[in-house]
């Protein structure tokens, strides 16, 4: 595989600061000409500071 040393858009890092795990490689989507990841939100592992926010929930 080749690796380059590039930013993930915008939405992805978004997904990680909120805790996502993104789950392998990506699959590419004819369709849209774009690549697609298999990505997991936990809110039981969700950053607090986002789940308060985005969910209302408190777990402090």
């Amino acid at each position: 595989y080749q690796t380059l040393d590039v930013e993930p858009p915008a939405l992805i890092k978004g997904y990680l600061r909120l805790g996502a795990k993104i789950c392998g490689l990506p699959a590419w989507d004819p369709d849209f000409n774009v690549a697609d990841f298999l990505t997991l939100l936990r809110v039981r592992d969700m950053n607090p500071r986002y789940a308060r926010h985005f969910l209302g929930l408190n777990r402090d």
